[in-house]
């Protein structure tokens, strides 16, 4: 069995479906875990990750979901101090095909001057914004107040969490 007798969570109440407090989009650096960040557990995070925390077509799709059919009230794209991705957006050392492709979209958010923490938290807003640019579900969502879309970083060296 998956639960065991020290679980806190009724996996009864979790087959019944799901009604997610916030849906993520956030980075799947191994640091940063979501219900441990907020001290949530199974079924009250609708969570997409991605390196980077890059709005793609399929998590965008992920996350009109979790807002039309599951009613999920926030979307919160999370950054975090620290992210390679970002770092190596702003690298120059070669990248794979695969990762070229990954950070391109990082890219595309980068000022140029700013420093590896302005460039991650820049991410994180650019990557909110294009969940209404090319999203007319949550464009509409957000225009009739059924969602709130906010931007976050998380510090590493601290385990804060503040809105950016």
């Amino acid at each position: 069995a998956i639960f065991d007798a020290s679980c806190h969570i009724d996996p009864h109440a979790l087959a019944q479906g799901e009604r997610p407090r916030a849906g993520l989009l956030s980075c799947a650096d191994s640091r940063v875990a979501p219900e441990w960040m907020f001290g949530l557990g199974s079924g009250e995070l609708f969570q997409v990750r991605v390196a980077g925390n890059s709005a793609f077509n399929d998590g965008i799709a992920s996350l009109e979901y979790a807002v039309a059919v599951l009613q999920t009230p926030l979307i919160l794209v999370i950054s975090h101090s620290g992210c390679g991705a970002v770092k190596a957006a702003m690298g120059r050392e070669p990248l794979t095909p695969l990762l070229e492709e990954l950070v391109q979209p990082i890219r595309q958010s980068l000022v140029a001057g700013d420093d590896l923490s302005q460039a991650i938290q820049g991410n994180a807003r650019y990557a909110a914004r294009q969940l209404t640019q090319r999203s007319s579900t949550l464009a509409d969502a957000q225009a009739a107040g059924k969602v709130r879309i906010a931007t976050a970083y998380f510090a590493l060296q601290t385990g804060l969490v503040s809105t950016i």
